[in-house]
């Protein structure tokens, strides 16, 4: 076999289709989230074989993980996604766009020099709600109550989304909005289900979770900032099997960017890691998610791809383990959100791969020292 470094490869993709090639030389990554010993992975047309053969890859003694998934983002174009990729992020979830039909044309027609897409499309929310204020979403975002819900859900459907997303905000200071009621946070959830569509609960107080377990939510997105989250409501939360993506790296962001007269002294970012704690030792099920935005409606912006490295030290400063931080944002993520032909390295699922110089088990900030990236089997030139 001819042998090239991650390097050549990656330039000498762009020259010829090269659909067959083996990374030998690394400590992958299992599906029992440790890493094995040195050994080899073959990939075929963009998909992990069980087989070796063509092109050879040293992969020089590195650590192999599948492609890291971000289940929280915000896309307002391809850059971000092409920014995403060269942090080894292969997959983005956008939680909210007012330019759907362009994002959806982008996860329509995948491309190897960017990371793949997965949408909502308009979230739910309350009327005059921040998505219609602030944000520039239609009138049509905001539901009126129970008895609007099956038209929102509908709406949602013509625009071909992945999963459905609710904006349950609370009224924390006076010139807030009322929220969405409970009874039409469980409408919504019960007319998505009935439609087969995951949905996703924007969640920042105990109080917005409760309301969301009740109504079925599948996965809560932020930890709180205002209060803690109690032991019995994060034991709630793992019995329930809803998934939490706490959005550290945003969480943190807002605080150090808020300015108001008055801020809440209950506001603090140690609220947000003791509530991710409390679902830890729970048993939650936790994903990796960032908020990452360029939007300048954002109560604070988050860099894509980077920002996914700053989550997973923040999850580990929570207390989770290295391999747990590592399976939020991989085989979990792909897990929750029904991600089933990638997350893992195993023969037949897509080669989306990250390889590391240093062990992230060891130190999660390796996870920063990036040797190469692929994408279904294609190293772009970065």
């Amino acid at each position: 076999m001819p042998l090239c470094s991650t390097r050549s490869i990656a330039l000498h993709r762009k020259r010829c289709d090269i659909t067959r090639f083996t990374i030998t030389n690394v400590h992958l990554f299992t599906p029992e989230h440790t890493f094995g010993p040195l050994t080899s992975i073959g990939v075929e047309n963009g998909v992990l074989t069980g087989d070796t053969g063509g092109v050879t890859v040293d992969g020089q003694g590195g650590y192999l993980l599948p492609g890291l998934i971000d289940t929280h983002v915000h896309i307002g174009h391809a850059d971000e996604l092409a920014a995403g990729l060269r942090w080894g992020v292969t997959t983005m979830l956008d939680m909210g766009t007012t330019r759907w039909d362009e994002l959806r044309a982008l996860r329509d027609n995948e491309s190897d020099d960017r990371a793949d897409v997965r949408g909502v499309s308009y979230p739910a929310c309350a009327v005059r709600g921040t998505a219609v204020r602030k944000m520039g979403f239609p009138a049509s975002t905001a539901v009126s109550g129970p008895a609007d819900a099956a038209r929102w859900v509908a709406e949602r459907l013509s625009q071909e989304p992945d999963h459905l997303k609710i904006v349950l905000e609370d009224k924390l200071l006076p010139f807030q909005p009322r929220p969405l009621s409970p009874a039409t946070v469980a409408a919504l959830i019960t007319e998505a289900h009935r439609a087969g569509k995951r949905v996703v609960v924007h969640a920042a107080s105990p109080r917005a979770y409760a309301i969301a377990l009740d109504a079925g939510a599948d996965v809560i997105t932020h930890a709180p900032i205002s209060a803690t989250l109690s032991a019995d409501l994060a034991g709630r939360v793992a019995v329930s099997g809803t998934a939490v993506s706490p959005t550290l790296v945003m969480m943190r962001t807002i605080l150090e960017n808020l300015r108001i007269p008055f801020r809440p002294k209950s506001l603090h970012f140690g609220q947000t890691i003791a509530s991710t704690k409390a679902l830890d030792e729970a048993g939650a099920s936790i994903v990796l998610g960032t908020d990452a935005n360029a939007d300048e409606t954002s109560p604070a912006r988050v860099a894509h791809g980077s920002a996914v490295h700053e989550e997973l030290a923040l999850l580990v400063d929570a207390g989770l383990s290295p391999a747990n931080a590592l399976a939020a944002a991989t085989s979990r993520a792909a897990e929750v959100f029904g991600l089933h032909d990638r997350g893992v390295i195993a023969a037949g699922k897509r080669a989306d791969l990250l390889l590391l110089t240093r062990d992230p088990l060891q130190d999660i900030t390796a996870s920063r020292d990036i040797a190469d990236v692929w994408k279904r089997g294609v190293a772009p030139h970065r």
